[in-house]
């Protein structure tokens, strides 16, 4: 008899827990969910219409340059400058990719980005006038995002992780 009601409850106590299992999804999360998908869809369209500005600011750089080297006659350094210029647009250009592939922004393409920005900088500026302040102050800037660039590299590589590429 005690065999039967123990059966009897494990029985019972299945059929509850199938009927739990079973239930229906809560509306509200749902709505969550569809939120979270316009509200993702709407941020990647945000960041397609910044990669059709930077495409169309790139173009611009390169018909300028273009246009100071063979009309003008640009000195080198505002020339190599121009052309650094045009390096950091593609590597903005990659961090979007990146973003859109990932969803997650690369630490190592925008420290990429400052380091190349920050030479830009010292190839247009830092040329022309000598503060040793100045020097000193860049200097030890190239030299922490070096440090900042090695280690994230060096860690990734130890995780397995490639945070660089954008393909």
């Amino acid at each position: 008899m005690e065999k039967q009601l123990l059966e009897d409850v494990l029985v019972k106590d299945e059929r509850s827990k199938s009927q739990h299992h079973h239930r229906p999804t809560i509306p509200h999360t749902q709505m969550h969910r569809f939120l979270r998908r316009i509200l993702e869809m709407a941020q990647d369209v945000v960041v397609v219409v910044l990669m059709v500005m930077l495409l169309a600011i790139t173009v611009q750089a390169l018909w300028q340059l273009g246009h100071m080297i063979f009309y003008e006659s640009t000195p080198y350094p505002t020339l190599l400058s121009h052309i650094v210029f045009v390096l950091i647009l593609a590597e903005l250009y990659r961090t979007l990719i990146f973003y859109l592939r990932e969803h997650r922004v690369s630490v190592a393409l925008i420290v990429e980005v400052a380091i190349v920005s920050t030479v830009q900088d010292v190839m247009l500026k830092s040329a022309h006038e000598f503060d040793l302040h100045r020097i000193l102050g860049v200097a030890l800037l190239l030299l922490v995002l070096g440090g900042l660039l090695a280690l994230e590299r060096y860690f990734g590589r130890l995780g397995g992780a490639s945070d660089t590429s954008a393909y």
